[in-house]
This record gives structure tokens, sequence and C-alpha cells, in this order.
């Protein structure tokens, strides 16, 4: 749908070719596709590589969390030089004399807990937010995913505007000059000539914003990547449309709610919440807790007789019940159960939010689709008017004037008919990013319709930030 039939279009985005290389004689390198972006941007990404390891760190609170509920065991050895001088003694036997010796000790002890509801409760508590980074790390994944089709068909995107621009540049240019050698054989009005000054010298200063937003467009794809692309390879011409499958919005919305890795998010936060609340009422209730140790004495002298060789074995069972703590732990449950309210809010908001998204992107498609197929004509009406206009023109029957607005018009309507295209390929993407299936296949299947190795000469290309950028037109 939507393609382009008209030769003289063909012509068109053909027509602007490289210009301004960095080093004389370069050719154009291999054009690196969707594809091989995101593979790039996998490893080089800091938001993601980023995300990675904050999800590497907070899956770590599950183990810490359960470490309450085993047992802990310590082994602790010591050795002391003592050394003793009696300096008064009621004993007759021992009334005076120095000694030294030394003293190993060492001790083993495992404490283990009996009974505590604050920790079954933070177990709890982790497993719901284990459950959260993991809806985290797919969210991750997918904005990464979304992220670079986004940056790179936002560069494609200013690419056709700049070469769109650059044939109404050279257009209105060769007009202008046409009327300025009417007006030095008295052919043609001063407004004229004024009139036509003016639109080339308009039409240059929105040549060279669309070429600095062109520039920044491939910085946005360098913010992923590390490395500014050489060339980016382009949309096909043809590109196949089609609804969404089911047509149905409300299968899509249920399939949101089950799948959108940001409500999973929010729901699990809700659980975690919940859990924490009963965690500090745990600080109402009361502990048990066992705690076994052995200990060996084994002191090598003193100054009273001879050493002394002492074990010792220990079993403890400790019952805490917490009486009264200034009202701390009331206080902390009433702040945990408004946190949990407020967690709640937060995951109706994240529903309606999804809701919105997958709407948005489900009529994007839609639209989309219609906007090609009627801008696809609209291409082809502008540029038979502006050949129209311009043999009347000739003939005298149409205004410089008219000529001027029906090439600026041309450039509007390829512009529009460009961004519905992509805006046709973003929605489908950002509609399963909704919906959270969103992978790499689909970024394989749209990478599918970018020229490739079929059309070597068809890709973007940039080689410095100082540089012209260098274009070519689009391959069928």
């Amino acid at each position: 749908m939507g393609t382009m039939n008209n030769a003289r279009w063909r012509k068109t985005t053909r027509a602007i070719r490289v210009a301004g290389l960095l080093l004389a004689g370069v050719g154009v390198a291999q054009a690196e596709d969707l594809s091989d972006i995101y593979q790039q941007a996998l490893n080089n990404d800091p938001t993601y590589l980023a995300g990675i390891h904050q999800f590497s760190a907070d899956v770590e609170g599950y183990i810490q969390a359960r470490s309450s509920l085993l047992p802990t065991v310590s082994f602790n050895v010591s050795r002391t030089e003592n050394k003793q001088d009696i300096k008064s003694s009621d004993n007759q036997v021992f009334g005076s004399g120095s000694t030294s010796y030394p003293t190993d000790e060492y001790t083993l002890s495992i404490t283990q807990s009996i009974y505590s509801y604050s920790n079954w409760a933070r177990l709890r508590q982790a497993e719901a937010l284990n459950e959260r980074y993991q809806g985290e790390l797919a969210a991750l994944e997918q904005n990464l995913l979304i992220r670079t089709a986004e940056a790179y068909f936002a560069a494609l995107a200013v690419h056709e505007e700049n070469t769109y621009i650059a044939a109404e540049e050279k257009a209105v240019k060769q007009h202008f000059e046409l009327i300025e050698a009417k007006r030095k054989d008295g052919l043609a009005r001063e407004t004229d000539f004024l009139d036509a000054q003016a639109r080339y010298l308009q039409t240059k200063a929105r040549a060279l914003e669309i070429r600095t937003r062109l520039k920044d467009s491939l910085e946005m794809v360098s913010e992923l990547t590390g490395n500014t692309p050489a060339s980016l390879a382009l949309l096909r011409v043809s590109v196949p449309m089609a609804s969404p499958d089911p047509a149905s919005t409300d299968e899509w919305l249920s399939t949101a709610l089950e799948y959108n890795p940001e409500l999973k998010i929010r729901t699990n936060a809700v659980e975690a919440a919940r859990e924490e609340v009963k965690s500090l009422k745990g600080g109402h209730y009361p502990t048990l807790d066992l705690d076994i140790s052995y200990n060996n004495n084994d002191t090598q002298g003193s100054l009273y007789g001879g050493g002394s060789e002492v074990t010792t074995t220990a079993a403890t069972v400790s019952l805490n019940i917490p009486i009264y703590s200034g009202g701390l732990v009331s206080s902390r449950v009433r702040a945990a159960t408004d946190l949990l309210s407020r967690t709640m809010q937060e995951l109706e908001l994240e529903q309606r939010a999804v809701k919105r998204q997958t709407l948005s992107a489900y009529d994007g498609i839609l639209t989309d689709i219609a906007k090609v197929e009627s801008l696809a004509k609209s291409v082809e009406s502008y540029e038979l008017a502006v050949e129209a206009k311009r043999v009347g023109f000739s003939s005298g029957l149409t205004t410089s004037l008219s000529v001027l607005d029906a090439e600026r018009d041309l450039f509007f309507a390829r512009s529009e008919y460009a961004r519905a295209r992509y805006g046709y390929i973003l929605n489908t993407l950002r509609l399963k990013r909704a919906v959270g299936v969103l992978s790499e296949a689909d970024l394989t299947q749209v990478n599918g319709l970018l020229t490739g190795d079929q059309a070597g000469s068809a890709h973007l290309s940039a080689y410095s930030r100082t540089t012209t950028l260098a274009v070519v037109g689009q391959a069928d």
C-alpha cells in the first residue's frame, strides 16, 4: 500500500548524490541496518547496561531475606598471653611471685530462629519484589527495542526531509535564477523577483535547520551504540501494511493486562508493600530463637597452681516478648499502610496509562494506513500541480508566487507521507510494547523492510558533524 507509481517521484528521490566526503576518494561504507544498531546497543547502551547491573543487585534481596530463616554459624578462636605479678596476698604459700602463660580458647556457635512473624513476612515480600524485578528486566529489554527503532527511524525520517528540502531548494533556486535573468531583460516584475528571492532564502534556511536535525538524529543513534553510524539502510519504497490482528481492541487490552511488564511491576509492588505492613506488624509479636554453643578454654598456667582445660556446651532457647517501644512499631505500621495505599493508586494509574497507550498505538496504525494511502495520492497530485504551474508560468498563465507555493506544498506533502510510513512501523512496535510482547523477532521482521545489501548504494551516510552529510535516494 501507499507506493509511488509516478516516475518523476522515483527520479526525484534518487536525485541527491553524495556530497562533501570527509576524505577524498573514500567510498560509502556498508550500511548498518536496524538489527546491527540493536546489537551494538545491547553491548553499549548505558541505560540498558545500568539496568542490567541494577537487576543483578536487586535479585540479591531474596537471598538476604531468606538468610534470616536459616541458621547462623560462627567460629571464634583466640589466644591470650598472660603475665601476672603478685603485689600482695593473704595466702602465705603464694605471698609473692610472678608467672606468664597462654590461654587458648575457641567457640563454635549456632543460632536458629524458631519463630519470627516478621522474618517470614520479609521473605514473602522479597518473593514479590523478585517478581517485580523480573518485570523491570522485561521492561528494560523491550524499552531498548523500541528506543532503538525510534532513534533509527527518526534518523531516516529526517533524512527524507533533507532529501525533499534539497529538491525544493534546487527547484526554487532554478526559478529564482530564471526570474533574475528575466528581470535583467525587463521581462519580469520586481515583485516576482523579490518573492522568488525571499522564498529561496527561506528554503535555504529550512534546509540548514533540517541538516542540523539530521546530524543530531544520528547522534541520538550514537547515544545507544557509542558510535555515530557511518551509514544507515533506508526503508523500501513498498512497505506492506496491515491492520492489527486481532482486530478487537478488547483482546489487545486483555493481553496488556496479562503481559505488560509495567503492570507486573506495579502489581508486585502492591504485594511487596502489603508484606511490608505485615513485617512491621510483626514487631508486636514474640520471637523464639535457639542458640547452641560449644566452648573450649585451655589455660596453660596460673599464679596459684597448674593450668586447666574446660569445655562448655550450652543450649539456650530465648523467648522475646515486646511490650512497649514508645509507639515506634505502631507508627511504622501506619506509615507502611499509607504507602500501600499509594502503591495501589499507582497500580490503578498504570492500568489507565497502559490502556491509553494500547488504544493510541492501535488507532495510530489504522490512521497511518489511511494517511499513507491518501498522502501517496496527494504527493502525486502536488507533483502534477508543480509541473502544471511551471508550464503555466512559462506561458504567462500563472504567477511566480503560485509556482513557489506549489514547490513548498510538495515538500510538506512528501514529508508528511514519509512520517506516516515511519509512524505505521513504529506504532506497530509500540502496540506490541504496550501489551508487553515486543521481542527481537519483531525488530528482525521490521529489519526485512530495509534495503539491506540488495541495494548497496541506497543508504544514508554521515562522516562527520563538521562535513556535509552524504545522502542518497531510496531504492525500490
